[in-house]
């Protein structure tokens, strides 16, 4: 018996010695870093539209307009400080001192998504917030818009704008582009009606009796060298009968009181005519500084009455012309 069962016995226990025995994890860990570096902005585009979205290269003074800006920064665009845009006439440069004529500056300041015109102010320059557009800052790119006003006295001719974005560590992008400001002119009349009153046949130079003071009071705002111009639209006239001006010192302005003297002020007395005869007294003018007030002036007028006039009231039409130099 034991012989037969020896064998089988050595082979169970071989058998058990192949069962697997359970197996134990032991585990260290290492900490790691990744730095996301900071990239500049980029400013890739800017155009000008008028307010129904028309792309425009030329823009009027006192006019609305949008200036678009398409900005990319690859952290996200709540990465940007701010964006700045400064406009500047030919002549001038990006980083000049603002000035009504030839330079203004725009700032939106991301950290209060707010839009400012840093100067000049107490000009006509102007920011309208409610039209400025700021885009989806958890986006990666897009457009800015700021809607403005140049000065009614923002020289006329080629400008530039320049577009500057702001990021961290003071990176930055820029972009300029040209266009052009067109002539603009202004006259606002204080005195909008004159009168002499009870001249008689003969007299010389009469003054006027209203305005009280014998001249029209006027400004104009000019944003090129201008010229200002006197003109009728006839003779004075009264029931068929005429005073004569066409070819006569009969009607006189002056930028003083006394009519007989000449370049005592700077201006000699001038006679004034019917369209298209043009009288220009003020040539060269320089360009307005003041736009919110403008170049006063102040014209004296004074007439004369031919001997064997006819009685009775005359009217005419006086014009004051603002043009380009």
């Amino acid at each position: 018996m034991l012989r037969k069962t020896l064998p089988i016995l050595l082979a169970v226990l071989m058998l058990i010695g192949f069962i697997p025995h359970p197996t134990f994890a032991v585990q260290e860990q290492a900490s790691g870093t990744l730095t996301v570096g900071v990239v500049p902005p980029e400013v890739l585009a800017v155009t000008i539209y008028n307010t129904t979205w028309y792309e425009v290269t030329s823009i009027d003074p006192y006019v609305e307009y949008w200036l678009n800006a398409t900005i990319r920064h690859n952290n996200t665009l709540y990465s940007l400080e701010n964006i700045t845009f400064y406009f500047y006439a030919s002549g001038s440069n990006w980083d000049s001192a603002d000035d009504p004529n030839t330079h203004a500056t725009f700032v939106w300041y991301n950290d209060t998504n707010t839009w400012e015109l840093i100067g000049p102010t107490g000009t006509t320059w102007a920011v309208n917030t409610a039209n400025c557009r700021v885009p989806d800052r958890s986006q990666t790119e897009g457009d800015f818009t700021l809607a403005f006003n140049a000065s009614k006295v923002a020289l006329m001719g080629t400008w530039y704008v320049n577009v500057t974005a702001w990021g961290t560590d003071s990176q930055s992008d820029y972009l300029t582009i040209s266009f052009t400001v067109n002539f603009y002119s202004e006259i606002s009349l204080t005195d909008t009606s004159f009168t002499f009153s009870n001249l008689q046949p003969g007299t010389a130079n009469n003054s006027l009796s209203s305005p009280t003071d014998g001249d029209l009071d006027y400004s104009i705002i000019c944003n090129a060298q201008y010229n200002v111009s006197f003109f009728t639209d006839g003779n004075w006239t009264s029931n068929g009968n005429e005073i004569d001006i066409t070819n006569t010192n009969y009607f006189i302005g002056d930028d003083d009181s006394n009519p007989e003297e000449a370049t005592e002020t700077g201006i000699d007395p001038f006679a004034i005519h019917p369209t298209p005869d043009k009288t220009t007294p003020y040539a060269n003018q320089a360009v307005t500084q003041d736009d919110i007030n403008g170049d006063a002036y102040a014209t004296y007028l004074f007439q004369t009455v031919p001997e064997g006039t006819a009685s009775g009231t005359y009217t005419l039409t006086l014009y004051i012309e603002v043009v380009a130099a």
